[in-house]
């Protein structure tokens, strides 16, 4: 086995301005691998950002046109599937993907046809590919699943008959490897393809982002009370987030007479849902209670500060595969209160590094708001040593290496 492995990353989309997990984990652990010895790039489609190629911080971006092989889709549709749930073809990936002249391993972390993309330039290339599991690929309800296909009525489909030719079902049965960042997709996975090689690699968070902010003046700058306490939430708006339900808490909240002022940050995924959650807080009348910022790139100062000027996060997910976000919220001493769903079971400890409220129940969102308002001080101090001593991106990206090498070892060998 060489000492220099060259991968390529491969994702659906990649904007510094439309930011979630998906580009955090790749971003951080290409510029770690880079870091190592290794060589990789991230290539991706123009989805949200046109930008063919650009280099930054030395690792390389590329960007290729792309298409959704659907009649009678306007461009106000095919801007809600850029944003979540598209699944386009790219022939200028393709032909980067066959003609790169140095390539040991693909990594994709997207499914159906680019996923079918990578595995016939593998294939014809005779390389291992292997895919990241970001999204909860086994937990996904049906109504979500509805949501996103939402934007396809009144089309018709022609790229069906390419996916058949392709035989685009086969990304999953015929890929090297699988990783997966959520432990219970972890379970469900190997159960699912118990002769394939399967490693749980979960996500990481640069501690030290959190520590070097010696002023913060989040507060000030939007207008939020010094002495509120403020519930934030960092998640694309989208109902998957389930963002509303905060509004509600902070609702029931204020009949108690509690000075609280929720922050909401991330990139609007469904302008529905969006729509939903202003019309609640105007319901509520909570229109000079909460801030609602619509993304943030992930370099931005003002993001760490948010974390770092909050008092709770929350995380009502209705599924998450894994929630890097609460990760980040321990980095900075937030305390984090979690729907028990998903990979946040196996991250958060109940009653130690964190707090779980059950069902998408409001009821209990309150009471463990209050639940926590007591135990914060000693859960604060667990969180932080467990991230502190477990999810650096330093230890993560190593045991994805790992990975890579017995991959193309055992792909070698076969």
């Amino acid at each position: 086995m060489k000492d220099r492995i060259v991968s390529c990353q491969v994702l659906r989309r990649f904007s510094f301005d439309e930011w979630g997990g998906t580009e955090t984990v790749v971003w951080n652990s290409s510029k770690e691998l880079l870091k190592k010895g290794h060589d990789t790039e991230i290539l991706c489609t123009k989805a949200l950002c046109n930008t063919p190629t650009e280099i930054v911080e030395n690792l390389p971006i590329k960007r290729f046109d792309y298409y959704y092989p659907y009649l009678n889709l306007d461009p106000s549709k095919k801007n809600i599937l850029d944003k979540k749930g598209g699944n386009p073809y790219s022939k200028e990936l393709y032909d980067y993907l066959l003609q790169k002249p140095e390539l040991d391993i693909i990594h994709c972390h997207t499914m159906q046809r680019l996923a079918n993309t990578v595995r016939r330039v593998a294939k014809k290339r005779d390389i291992p590919y292997i895919i990241s599991f970001h999204g909860g690929f086994f937990e996904v309800p049906k109504s979500e699943i509805d949501k996103m296909m939402k934007p396809l009525k009144k089309t018709f489909n022609y790229g069906k008959f390419f996916d058949v030719i392709y035989k685009n079902n086969r990304f999953l049965e015929d890929a090297d490897g699988i990783i997966c960042v959520g432990y219970n997709e972890y379970l469900s996975t190997r159960n699912k393809f118990p002769k394939k090689e399967v490693e749980y690699i979960p996500n990481a968070v640069d501690v030290d982002k959190f520590r070097t902010i010696e002023s913060n003046d989040f507060r000030s700058k939007y207008n939020i009370s010094s002495d509120a306490e403020v519930l934030l939430c960092v998640s694309r708006i989208d109902y998957q987030k389930n963002q509303i339900l905060i509004i509600d808490l902070h609702n029931e909240l204020k009949k108690k007479n509690e000075n609280i002022h929720t922050v909401l940050i991330g990139p609007v995924t469904s302008k529905e849902f969006f729509e939903q959650i202003q019309e609640k807080i105007s319901e509520y009348n909570l229109s000079n209670e909460v801030t609602i910022i619509k993304g943030m790139a992930p370099d931005d100062p003002d993001l760490a500060k948010s974390f770092l000027a909050a008092d709770y996060f929350i995380l009502p997910s209705i599924h998450e595969p894994f929630g890097i976000v609460a990760l980040e919220a321990w980095a900075s001493k937030l305390p984090v209160i979690a729907h028990h769903v998903g990979g946040l079971q196996k991250l958060i400890s109940e009653g130690k590094t964190g707090l779980f409220f059950y069902r998408n129940s409001l009821t209990g969102l309150v009471e463990k708001f209050y639940e926590m308002r007591e135990k914060k001080t000693e859960i604060i101090a667990n969180a932080y040593k467990e991230v502190c001593d477990e999810y650096s991106w330093d230890n993560i990206t190593n045991k994805l290496i790992e990975f890579y090498k017995r991959i193309i070892d055992k792909h070698h060998r076969k």
